[in-house]
């Protein structure tokens, strides 16, 4: 027993000694810890699994803060990354990924209004050039021009209008089948959407959407003639309602029995020739939400590329908008103006909002693929219906079928051009 009291005497004191000094070294550790966390606002810091990243901008920390709250992996332009990338090597893409490279805020902004300017331009030379064509008796008309009028005769304007137009039907073609339904299949067969019980989503989707197209169409088509058929009423229109009818008009809309007479034929064929340029914008209108978005958001170091790209790409596509827009001679100059600036502002307002998204957007995220797909996807059905549609009018069934050898010419090299503009854009967008 006093062996026993002699060893506790002995020893308690260096084991009471022992155990306070790593406590006494832990306490000045936690009480840094706390310092560290008690200083994030100031800082720029985030807490992340044992240790403290500091950034130099606070919109950089909140990016990171962000990452972690929604699960996503933030990739910074060091190649450092943040959330939930846990266990993947440095080359290896994340689904979800944000990518917040070097980000040039200002050129972002002004990429805004280059964009809108050349839209704008795309749009408007094409709709402009229609208001000057000058008819055999002096006015100011594209009511007279067909797809075949080529030559001196119909003056500078009327050609360029000639050739605009055909280059247009080959810009929707090329858009149809090299930047949407190709970036459909991409979309919808991603990784990141993993093994689908369905794979053609993609060209069911076009399908989908050129049907739809097809029963708008000729529902359209069906009321023109409906409404403007025997016992219609023509007579009470007033002379302010009566469209601009030429006399080159009467002789190339058929006269099908559909109508009590010639101006009644007219009057529902060029209802049907507005409802299909309406279609032709929506298709075009539908997927330049998303290039916007795109461009606003990216800030990789390919992003000055994409952007001329897409310059290109904007006013390719508006001149093939605004030729099918100046046809329609008979909507007033405000009707047409406010339809072509629907196009120039869409992609823009895109951009912004890309702008906006930029820490939270992800462009291989599920959300961005399928929301992406979607609108792809349907774009090319009502692409595909549209321009084949405008191909066959213009060609098979139009005045092409007997035009003299240089109007034909000029027509296809027209058009093989517009293919090949947009198709060679296809490389980068």
């Amino acid at each position: 027993m006093k062996l026993t009291t002699l060893l506790i005497r002995t020893f308690l004191p260096t084991l009471s000694l022992a155990a306070a000094v790593p406590l006494a070294g832990r306490a000045p550790r936690l009480e840094a810890r706390q310092a560290a966390q008690d200083s994030v606002a100031a800082e720029f810091c985030t807490w992340d699994h044992g240790h403290m990243d500091c950034f130099d901008t606070s919109e950089k920390a909140d990016a990171v803060r962000l990452a972690y709250a929604t699960g996503q992996c933030l990739v910074h332009h060091d190649g450092s990354r943040h959330g939930n990338c846990t266990y993947m090597p440095a080359a290896t893409p994340v689904c979800g990924e944000v990518i917040l490279g070097k980000f040039n805020m200002p050129m972002h902004i002004a990429s805004v209004f280059i964009v809108l300017i050349i839209s704008a331009l795309g749009v408007y030379m094409p709709t402009i050039a229609g208001w000057f064509v000058k008819n055999p008796n002096g006015s100011k008309s594209v009511g007279h021009l067909d797809a075949a009028s080529f030559g001196r005769e119909y003056g500078f304007w009327g050609n360029v209008f000639f050739l605009a137009r055909h280059f247009g039907t080959g810009v929707i073609i090329s858009t149809a089948f090299v930047h949407l339904l190709y970036h459909g299949f991409l979309m919808w067969n991603d990784k990141c959407h993993g093994t689908l019980l369905f794979a053609p989503v993609a060209p069911t989707i076009a399908m989908v959407g050129a049907l739809i197209t097809f029963a708008l169409d000729f529902t359209a088509s069906h009321a023109a003639e409906k409404r403007f058929g025997a016992g219609s009423g023509l007579t009470s229109s007033t002379p302010a309602e009566t469209p601009d009818i030429s006399h080159t008009e009467k002789d190339m809309v058929p006269h099908n029995g559909c109508c009590p007479d010639a101006e009644a034929a007219i009057l529902a064929w060029q209802n049907k020739e507005l409802w299909r340029v309406l279609l032709l914008e929506a298709g075009i209108i539908f997927h330049s939400v998303m290039i916007g978005v795109t461009l606003g958001a990216d800030s990789s170091p390919s992003w000055t590329t994409l952007f001329i790209v897409i310059i290109f790409h904007q006013f390719f596509e508006g001149a093939a908008l605004g030729a099918r827009l100046a046809l329609l001679h008979w909507l007033s100059r405000w009707r047409s103006f406010l339809q072509a600036s629907m196009f120039m502002i869409v992609t823009p307002i895109g951009i912004a909002i890309g702008i906006g998204v930029r820490q939270s957007f992800s462009a291989n995220g599920r959300a961005a693929l399928i929301s992406i797909g979607i609108l792809d996807s349907t774009s090319a059905g009502i692409l595909l219906y549209t321009a084949f549609k405008l191909l066959a009018a213009d060609f098979v069934d139009g005045p092409l079928k007997n035009a003299n050898k240089k109007s034909l010419f000029a027509s296809l090299f027209s058009l093989f051009l517009g293919i090949l503009s947009m198709t060679i854009l296809g490389r980068w967008v």
